[in-house]
């Protein structure tokens, strides 16, 4: 007879939710077993929350005729709950595991050791573990909940059970907090794959196995990749043979940002994600770097025109670059009624995107005519 595993532990630990109100009634069919749980160690306890959340309230006889056949005592009771009751107490963990699931496959018992004595929230994570460990396409994600070092909880099943395989290591897996967070990683996967033809699943891994030690989520080896982008997630407004108008690749962004004195090496997030689109002029003697900004129904924005260092750029030239844009339907933005001596205000406020707007231009462009008709009145007078 094989001797009963329920021995007591030096303090209750007791528990709640669906978990206790199964207990309470295996406890009203055979009293004593409610104690014998909070007693047990935390292997036969998350034995016993797996069978009873696999258990059917409403028909324990099946429960209780599964238990039976491999129960080496005597567990006859008139009531199937006090038999399932007289099994939990009696059977060791394996024994249970294998009346509920049909097997136990190798490394899952270790694993269920390590869940604590709180049964987990959602009882379909029980049976998302013994998946991972029975089927033999999760063998890698068997072998990284091995690896995980102390507590098991349910978030690293659920987040190992959905990971990429591309991200199958330790030292990914603590990079990785929340389900939040592996979405996010998914969809910057995504984005480095479409957008980066050299990409491939080996590429990737290798890379993953020289995360630096600063890279505390990921971002920065996201960005290396993206660095590499030869491609684009939208379609630019401007003609790729517009002799005027270059449009900066994203893995050419630094190349061109030491070019001109600017930041655009830190505009590749943007760039890679569709928001942004960056071009270079280099006409009549002006070099500048232009923002276009994605606005709805597949329009364009001026974002920002900088000059070399970021300085500004005559109005001039920037009359004739707005203008260019403005023939491929780009906008502008605007600040109606602000003339030069509201731009110079918005300067002195930092409100640095208004200072050179259509605005002061067209208010130049007024003064100037202006100027014209007073000149041609004197002149008449």
């Amino acid at each position: 007879m094989e001797k009963a595993t329920s021995r007591f532990n030096a303090a209750p630990k007791p528990f709640d939710g669906d978990q206790l109100a199964a207990a309470c009634r295996l406890d009203a069919a055979l009293p004593g077993y409610l104690s014998a749980v909070f007693h047990a160690s935390a292997l036969k306890r998350t034995a016993q929350f797996i069978a009873c959340a696999e258990t059917d309230f409403d028909q324990p006889h099946i429960m209780a005729a599964r238990l039976a056949a491999i129960s080496p005592a005597d567990i006859s009771a008139a009531d199937p709950l006090a038999q399932i009751a007289k099994a939990l107490i009696l059977l060791r963990p394996r024994r249970l595991i294998q009346a509920v699931y049909g097997t136990v496959p190798p490394g899952l018992i270790g694993l269920l050791a390590r869940i604590g004595h709180d049964p987990l929230r959602d009882p379909a994570d029980y049976r998302l573990a013994f998946e991972l460990f029975s089927r033999s396409e999760h063998r890698a994600r068997a072998k990284l909940l091995g690896q995980i070092e102390g507590k098991i909880t349910a978030k690293s099943l659920r987040i190992i059970a959905r990971i990429d395989p591309v991200f199958l290591r330790p030292h990914v897996l603590e990079r990785v907090r929340s389900e939040t967070v592996l979405e996010a990683l998914h969809e910057a996967l995504a984005v480095i794959r479409r957008l980066v033809p050299s990409a491939t699943d080996a590429a990737l891994m290798e890379s993953l196995d020289h995360l630096s030690l600063r890279d505390r989520d990921l971002s920065i080896w996201i960005e290396a990749w993206l660095r590499k982008s030869e491609r684009l997630l939208v379609t630019p407004p401007i003609p790729a043979d517009d002799p005027d108008l270059r449009l900066i690749p994203l893995k050419d962004l630094d190349e061109v940002g030491r070019k001109l004195g600017n930041c655009l090496g830190s505009r590749i997030a943007y760039g890679a994600l569709g928001c942004r689109l960056h071009y270079e002029w280099d006409r009549d003697q002006t070099a500048a770097a232009i923002e276009l900004r994605a606005l709805s129904g597949g329009a364009w924005v001026i974002e920002q025109i900088r000059g070399t260092h970021n300085q500004p750029i005559s109005h001039a030239a920037l009359k004739v670059i707005r203008a260019k844009f403005s023939s491929y339907g780009v906008l502008s933005y605007v600040a109606p009624g602000m003339g030069r001596a509201g731009s110079r205000l918005a300067s002195l406020l930092r409100a640095y995107d208004l200072t050179d707007t259509d605005a002061e231009e067209d208010f130049d462009d007024a003064v100037d005519g202006i100027v014209e008709e007073l000149a041609d009145l004197m002149d008449h007078a």
